[in-house]
């Protein structure tokens, strides 16, 4: 014992007592909780409160954070969108999103207001970037299934002849439109401010638009991608390296600017039999792509690129080289938010060589998650593919090849499926819902994005799209009325989209981009469908088109 201290000594008998005592109820009080709360991209917001404070109370304390007036109404949102509600019973440590819930127009007023060729007054506004292609689609839906009006903001990329990519039908009357120049994002976002309209998300509608989409909603502090790394969301060769860095199976490739690089590739690249890809950095729609058979192939289709326009009035600058990946190639479309991966589709593509040219679209056919035995593999991979870019939110287009080492990405396009958004009718026969209706929910509508399953699956029917391609160029003087009356027979027929019309020049189908429209097949046997899908291409294969 320390000097001058003296150990208590307790009998035997009190200490078994002490030890057979219950422990003290402690009287602590109300708990103390807190919680981060995220409001659009502003930084997060701590906020903290008492366990028995009154509902209302804490109602104000989340209005006062992220200032929303007493007016607006919300929903407090857990990670995925799932509402939840305002009650000091929620547990502590935990990250909210406050999301105001969007002021839409009636159905009528939309009606009146297209008619008069106006935005619909009093509604929310979304900005759309390059509202073009399937991104026209978006708009149209955004208008006349979510009751909003919508801002176009044209970015500094995309070529004029673009802007008038639009389907029939799909036209709408903007709040606004604006051109944006490089380098004056906070112009463009004071610009659209401007309008006066509440802004309640910024969108992407074409592969123009994605970089200018992701300074552009940081710069209104709306949901996005942030612009971190946005250098990746468009560079073919960017994306892999960065897949590559996270662990993830990535193609052999190298990105060269001189034929130095190119003689660099060939000394690293050199398989039996010899094959390998060349394509633009940024590309679209199969542009550009070639698959060559030899060393000297390799040089031909570089020098044929260098200094180019790609089809979306890029110059390729730099081009990719990359090994050639023997497999099949499918689509994982996904749409995200708050860093919650759900994939909307999964398309495996009929590519051939026509005309020449290696990567022809044949079609595709939409595929359940179980349809196939390595189908969930590739989409667990395609969501650490979105993390590894950084994608938090939006719409993506993923092109995979699945070969024998698993999963390759072949490229993320960081942007709604395109080809003008005529597949979304099939999809929503099929599941219910498309990549069109998923993205506007993601934005607008957390809980029906909640709602939404993370894979397809229970097809009511099934679909495919059948291509229509041209082996001939020149005007068109006629198309074959016998055999395209006998494609619309077919049990699955369900609409067709021709891209071509008499009198109008056509030309040879090479890639996606000169397809002459598509069709799209539907039918509840799986049979029956491929049988069609077989016949048309024997129809197409016979002539359709007889040009000048």
């Amino acid at each position: 014992a320390r000097p001058g201290y003296a150990p208590s000594i307790i009998p035997r008998q009190l200490m078994r007592k002490v030890k057979e005592s219950p422990t003290p109820v402690v009287n602590s009080g109300p708990q103390r909780k807190w919680m981060q709360l995220r409001c659009g991209n502003a930084p997060l917001r701590r906020v903290a409160w008492y366990d028995n404070c009154p509902d209302s109370a804490l109602d104000k304390l989340l209005r006062t954070a992220c200032r929303i007036g007493i007016e607006t109404e919300y929903l407090l949102c857990e990670k995925g969108g799932l509402p939840l509600a305002v009650s000091s019973s929620l547990p502590t440590a935990q990250t909210y999103e406050l999301v105001p819930t969007v002021r839409r127009a009636s159905a009528l007023e939309v009606a009146k207001a297209a008619e008069a060729g106006l935005s619909v007054p009093g509604a929310d506004a979304v900005v759309v970037v390059d509202p073009v292609s399937t991104g026209a689609v978006v708009a149209h839906q955004a208008v006349h299934r979510m009751g909003l009006q919508v801002i176009c903001v044209w970015s500094e990329s995309i070529p004029e002849e673009l802007k008038g990519f639009v389907a029939h039908g799909m036209g709408i009357s903007h709040a606004g439109v604006l051109s944006h120049e490089v380098g004056e994002v906070a112009k463009t976002a004071a610009a659209v401010r401007a309008i006066g309209a509440n802004v309640v998300a910024c969108i992407v509608g074409c592969e123009t638009g994605v970089s200018l989409g992701d300074a552009l909603a940081e710069a209104l502090q709306l949901p996005g991608n942030g612009t971190l790394k946005s250098g990746l969301r468009r560079n073919k060769y960017a994306q892999a390296e960065a897949v590559r860095s996270a662990g993830l199976e990535a193609p052999f490739q190298m990105q060269v600017d001189s034929i130095e690089g190119v003689e660099a590739f060939l000394a690293a690249w050199s398989p039996s039999p010899y094959r390998a890809v060349v394509k633009p950095v940024e590309g679209a729609g199969s542009d550009g792509v070639s698959i060559c058979d030899s060393r000297d192939g390799v040089v031909a289709a570089y020098r044929a690129l260098e200094g180019t326009k790609n089809v979306l009035g890029l110059t390729n600058y730099s081009v990719l080289l990359q090994e050639y990946l023997a497999g099949d190639e499918y689509v994982v479309d996904t749409v995200s938010r708050d860093g919650v991966h759900k994939c909307v589709a999964l398309w495996k593509y009929d590519k051939r060589v026509y005309n020449g040219a290696p990567v022809v679209y044949y079609g595709m056919q939409l595929l359940a998650i179980d349809s196939e035995p390595r189908l969930a593999e590739m989409v667990g991979y395609t969501a650490s593919v979105l993390d590894a870019l950084g994608i938090r939110h939006g719409c993506c287009h993923t092109e995979i090849m699945l070969v024998e080492r698993g999963p390759v990405l072949v490229e993320v396009n960081c942007r709604i499926h395109g080809g003008e958004g005529t597949w979304a009718p099939m999809a929503e026969a099929a599941l219910g819902y498309s990549a069109v209706t998923a993205m506007l929910d993601c934005y607008l509508d957390p809980a029906a994005f909640a709602d939404l399953p993370v894979v397809p699956s229970d097809f009511s029917v099934h679909v495919m799209e059948a291509k229509l391609r041209s082996p001939v160029a020149g005007v068109l003087k006629s198309i074959n009325e016998e055999r395209w009356l006998a494609i619309t027979r077919l049990s699955s027929f369900k609409s067709a989209c021709v891209m071509v019309s008499v009198g109008q020049p056509i030309a040879k189908t090479i890639d996606a981009c000169s397809a002459s429209g598509n069709v799209n097949l539907q039918h509840e046997s799986l049979e029956v469908l491929r049988r069609d899908y077989a016949a048309f291409h024997e129809l197409v294969e016979a002539g359709l088109f007889e040009v000048h």
